[in-house]
């Protein structure tokens, strides 16, 4: 689906929490933030320039991390706590959109990659009757948002990848260095 002014994105129909393939569903939550991405900067300051100003340095983040909530903390999200190893999730959904011109209703599909290690596992509470309100923490090092197969971020930073829009902010960087 091409995005324009005559589009309304409207809410996320749906969506649903998957392992690194995207293959098999992890577990089950019911809301998810997905994480804010900060650029690493640096202050200038010097003959010429009246004060400072902060500046960011292109394709550079600081710590990024992604928290996965769950309703129940179960067998296979195990499988993500070893911080020896690299973990990803998969998320996928469904994005509902109306068009401006004709008032009819469709879907964009979106999806959210975040790779990293284990940094925290919060098992939740215990309450009877109640969902246990389980959360893993992962300190991504690769960051995807992808709407309709569109990459419109991606982020690696131990490949020293920075794309925004369809722009490589690092490859004059690689070649450089």
């Amino acid at each position: 689906m091409e995005f324009n002014n005559l589009i309304i994105p409207e809410v996320i129909n749906g969506f649903n929490v998957y392992d690194n393939n995207g293959n098999a569903q992890v577990g089950v939550t019911a809301e998810m933030s997905l994480t804010d991405l900060a650029s690493k900067v640096a202050t200038i300051t010097g003959a010429g320039i009246a004060g400072s100003y902060d500046v960011p340095i292109l394709g550079h983040y600081d710590s990024i991390t992604q928290d996965i909530p769950f309703r129940i903390l179960y067998k296979p999200l195990f499988e993500f706590a070893n911080p020896m190893k690299q973990v990803g999730f998969n998320i996928r959904g469904a994005i509902q959109v109306t068009d401006k011109s004709t008032g009819v209703s469709d879907l964009a599909g979106f999806r959210y990659v975040v790779k990293g290690r284990c940094k925290t596992i919060s098992p939740g509470t215990l309450k009877q009757g109640d969902v246990m309100s389980a959360k893993i923490s992962i300190e991504a090092t690769y960051i995807l948002y992808e709407i309709d197969g569109e990459k419109l971020i991606e982020i690696d930073k131990l490949n020293n990848i920075c794309r925004i829009s369809g722009v490589d902010l690092m490859e004059k960087v690689r070649k450089l260095c």
